[in-house]
């Protein structure tokens, strides 16, 4: 009598696109859809004659919880681009009462007490931090009862932080290579899955203010790869598991 095998499964592990660690992935699943054509049986006691079921796609989708512009480059079809950190000088931005002034870049908040000058626009008053504005990361919030009067022009001077920049929906999506190195944490041993072509669609969704740790989903579709033309040899994923 044959030994039976029975591989329970409980999946994890890291994944990786080109060969860049995406981080901390709860979810991984492919989703195939087919499509079935039959034939009915007109020789009596109904039913079908034939049938052929054909795979119309095979769409592989997963759950990040690491937020890297990388990572949302891929759901959001974005290029990312580094702007070095530096000094700016007498930028122009428009006073709000009450609100935000932006600045074009990321204000370096490590010694804004040494580093951020704000001026009127002649260069006659230079304006007190804490009683005419507030300096956060995306400029200066202008303070009620302060100096400075709104839709006033004001020349800031800053240092700001170095940073990448996410520059969404300007992509027409890419092709990656996706491999799972992976562990049956039932069995405790290795598995691992490598998909050839998977190209990424925009996500649905993309939550910004949570009160618990956020994730977001990627989805796409996993292309047939043509460059494999062995026989007997998958064209779309693949499957390893230790014996």
């Amino acid at each position: 009598m044959a030994e039976q095998i029975n591989e329970a499964y409980i999946g994890s592990g890291i994944v990786y696109i080109n060969g860049r660690d995406v981080g901390n992935c709860s979810n991984v699943n492919f989703a195939i859809e087919q499509e079935t054509q039959t034939q009915r049986n007109y020789r009596g006691g109904g039913g079908n004659f034939a049938s052929v079921t054909t795979v119309s796609a095979v769409n592989l989708s997963m759950e990040l919880a690491n937020f890297s512009n990388a990572n949302l480059a891929l759901a959001l079809r974005g290029v990312v681009e580094s702007v070095a950190a530096g000094s700016v000088v007498d930028e122009s931005v428009v006073a709000v009462a009450g609100g935000l002034a932006e600045t074009s870049k990321m204000i370096d908040l490590s010694d804004t007490a040494n580093t951020v000058t704000v001026k009127d626009e002649t260069d006659t008053t230079t304006y007190v931090a804490g009683t005419d504005y507030e300096v956060t990361a995306a400029g200066l919030k202008i303070l009620s009862g302060g100096n400075i009067t709104d839709g006033e022009t004001l020349k800031v001077s800053y240092d700001n932080q170095g940073t990448n920049v996410l520059q969404a929906l300007i992509d027409s999506g890419q092709e990656v290579r996706v491999v799972l190195d992976g562990i049956n944490d039932a069995t405790g041993k290795p598995v691992t899955v490598k998909v050839h072509r998977w190209k990424p669609s925009p996500t649905s969704g993309l939550g910004l203010i949570s009160d618990s740790f956020a994730t977001f989903t990627i989805e796409g579709e996993v292309l047939a790869d043509e460059t494999i033309q062995a026989a007997g040899k998958s064209k779309f994923f693949t499957r390893a598991a230790a014996a």
